[in-house]
């Protein structure tokens, strides 16, 4: 599995997220991981823009028209299908850490085996 780009840090996480469920645009992306993550994450310009040009040249992304008559210049990104399944991928390897770490703290309390 290529890791390289989605542990470029936890943002190529989010915009893959952020893009699961359709194309959008810079702004659109940085406001929907604000939002399905209660605005505990902002994503910045340079880390948003950073992370759609690293994503993009890993094919895990592509940019696409816009779908706003009045916007017909404004940049839209979508996954590839390959970029799904770098998600999917991403998020059973992060489930198998999380259980991994329940298992060690299980460990650490009083009774634990």
């Amino acid at each position: 599995m290529e890791i390289h780009s989605m542990w470029s840090g936890p943002a190529s996480l989010y915009l893959l997220t952020a893009l699961s469920h359709g194309p959008r645009h810079g702004l659109g992306i940085a406001e929907e991981v604000a939002r399905f993550t209660d605005d505990t994450v902002i994503l910045g310009p340079g880390t948003l823009y950073r992370v759609i040009r690293e994503l993009s040249e890993d094919g895990w992304i592509r940019r696409v028209d816009s779908p706003e008559p009045d916007h017909p210049h404004r940049k839209y990104y979508e996954l590839t299908p390959r970029g799904r399944d770098q998600l999917a991928d991403a998020l059973r390897e992060l489930e198998a850490v999380a259980a991994a770490a329940r298992r060690g703290l299980d460990r650490l309390a009083p009774g634990g085996a």
